[in-house]
């Protein structure tokens, strides 16, 4: 056995799984991956362990999406923010169809038209921003049990306290990170594939 190939640092782990190595820290600590603590007090993970856990997730979503990928309609005016979602949805590979709308009014007809599994919308945006968008859409009777995402990079507080967004519409701060959309996007696919 060749110890230098067959482990992984905590940040290489992380890099492999596209986690933050917080995540892969706290799968350390719940069973989810194999590893030991150096007397030095580093962790060192089993390679075959992350190649295991990237095996089931690819092994298990190969199953639930082989009929399509998920379709995710973005409504994103900022073309930073677009290119760090892609980004983010290349870096987890979870099959996905996204299209991509600049502006929250022209969203409302996308949605209609193309039904998609999710959208991922920004709540600042303007002439029509993503509160309006959501209150729309939520009163159209034939987007019922649409899942949507809100980004923002509003605090919970200033969030609470605007009060327009409905309890049942997800909410992420900005920068959203990789395990956070590779887990929602999971549990989605188990749901409406």
């Amino acid at each position: 056995m060749n110890t230098e190939r067959d482990v992984l640092t905590t940040q290489q782990a992380a890099k492999l799984l596209g986690l933050s190595t917080t995540s892969v820290q706290k799968m350390v600590i719940n069973g989810e991956l194999d590893a030991w603590i150096t007397p030095g007090g580093h962790r060192r993970i089993f390679r075959t362990s992350v190649e295991q856990l990237l095996n089931s997730r690819s092994a298990g979503l190969a199953g639930v999406t082989a009929s399509r990928p998920l379709r995710i309609l973005l409504v994103e005016d900022d073309p930073v923010q677009i290119a760090f979602f892609k980004a983010l949805l290349a870096r987890i590979g979870h099959p996905a169809q996204l299209t991509i709308i600049n502006e929250a009014a022209h969203a409302v007809d996308h949605v209609r038209a193309m039904h998609p599994d999710l959208l991922v919308t920004d709540l600042v945006m303007e002439p029509m921003d993503g509160f309006a968008l959501v209150e729309a859409l939520g009163d159209d009777e034939g987007l019922d049990g649409l899942n949507i995402i809100a980004l923002t990079a509003m605090t919970p507080q200033e969030l609470n306290a605007d009060a327009r967004l409905p309890n049942w519409v997800v909410r992420y701060q900005k920068p959203l990170s990789a395990d956070r959309l590779c887990g929602y996007l999971d549990a989605l696919t188990v749901r409406v594939l």
